[in-house]
């Protein structure tokens, strides 16, 4: 009776069981199946679906994703696979991508997909700031009343290779987007202004970004006809900011790092509101 007990428990908390004729070894085993640790983004090794469905006239159809397909991992889960061991499953999307094409995107929100190395591999971004929030200014600053950050114009490096700029104005809209540190797939920002990427590279605390045309309301540097540029420098420094409450709320503060663009500067940080 005890030993049905502990299998029922771990059922229900997604935990293997070493039970009788199971030996940890094999349930080792059977976890090694599977990608581990703080997985951010993968590659998928063969064409397959993954829980991505794209609107086509009017209609949602699952997607059936080409092999090496850049994906976002957005969580995982693990829970017993029956054997003794451990199975992984993981909720999967494109990322940050550009809104033309995140508005036709949905994903399935359940973490079903078999997480294993022989379907998908690690991949660290070779950009690191893509879908980093920029805003302009040397930090946030406060409202006429102290109870809120000032909303100001930003932009953001997607994982397709768009830049997105957004006015104040669009800023002031979008709380998706104000006063968080990154993007995410979860909504689509619709930007004031875009612009295809041709190239980025990266070296030290410098990424540099080459695009085709100006964008409206960036500094952008131009290099010849056709050609632009923005060099984007973590300056290694930090700042933040006390809000005041409101009513009976607790303080909020606004934390961010340093950047500068093509010599202006921005700011990478966030507003944690008291509550």
């Amino acid at each position: 009776m005890k030993l049905h007990i502990k299998w029922a428990l771990a059922t229900l908390v997604g935990l293997a069981v070493t039970g009788v004729g199971m030996s940890t070894a094999n349930a080792a085993a059977t976890s090694d199946k599977y990608l581990s640790g703080n997985v951010g983004y993968v590659r998928t090794k063969k064409a397959m679906y993954v829980g991505i469905y794209k609107k086509t006239n009017g209609k949602y159809k699952q997607v059936k994703v080409k092999k090496n397909t850049l994906l976002s991992v957005g969580s995982t889960m693990s829970s017993n696979d029956g054997h003794g061991g451990v199975k992984t499953t993981a909720l999967f999307s494109y990322g940050v991508v550009n809104y033309a094409r995140a508005k036709a995107l949905k994903y399935k929100n359940i973490a079903t997909i078999p997480f294993t190395k022989a379907n998908f591999k690690r991949v660290n971004l070779k950009a690191p700031i893509r879908t980093q929030v920029f805003l302009s200014g040397k930090g946030y600053t406060a409202n006429s009343t102290n109870t809120k950050a000032e909303p100001t114009a930003g932009f953001y490096l997607t994982l397709d290779n768009y830049l997105q700029y957004y006015s104040k104005a669009a800023m002031a809209k979008d709380t998706y987007l104000f006063g968080n540190r990154w993007a995410t797939d979860g909504h689509a920002y619709k930007p004031t202004h875009s612009v295809k990427v041709s190239k980025v590279t990266v070296k030290g605390n410098t990424t540099i970004v080459y695009y085709s045309k100006a964008v409206p309301g960036l500094p952008n540097k131009k290099l010849s006809k056709g050609h632009y540029r923005l060099k984007i420098t973590n300056k290694k420094t930090t700042g933040s900011l006390g809000i005041n409450p409101v009513d009976d709320t607790f303080d909020s503060i606004a934390s961010w790092t340093n950047y500068s663009v093509n010599g202006k500067a921005y700011h990478f940080g966030e507003v944690e509101y008291g509550n």
